[in-house]
């Protein structure tokens, strides 16, 4: 019986101390700040990489970078390609033109 008297004195203290609270008074701009903040944290910042956000920007970029590399393999592989029909038509040349050490003999012969 006394437990029970203990826990009726202790919930009674317990709800006159509630008596005394007050509301608790916030800034005239309190939730103008509150908005915000939420509305800032909804949004997403990407600060100083932005751009990178923007997939049709990135696929654009992947495109061009891409371009480009088809782009030098084929000129590369066209100078390859003349580099070597030049080196071909050389020897070509020199075998039609040029003359062996025993093909100026002929002058000896006058």
């Amino acid at each position: 019986m006394k437990n029970e008297q203990d826990i009726a004195q202790k919930i009674e203290e317990t709800m006159k101390s509630l008596d005394g609270i007050q509301a608790a008074e916030l800034n005239p701009f309190f939730f103008t700040r509150l908005q915000a903040r939420m509305e800032r944290d909804i949004a997403p910042s990407y600060g100083r990489f932005a751009f990178l956000a923007n997939m049709k920007l990135n696929l654009a970029m992947l495109v061009v970078v891409l371009m480009f590399n088809v782009a030098s393999v084929v000129f590369i592989s066209a100078q390859n390609s003349e580099s070597t029909e030049s080196k071909t038509a050389l020897e070509m040349f020199t075998e039609e033109y040029s003359s062996s050490t025993s093909s100026y003999d002929y002058l000896n012969d006058y």
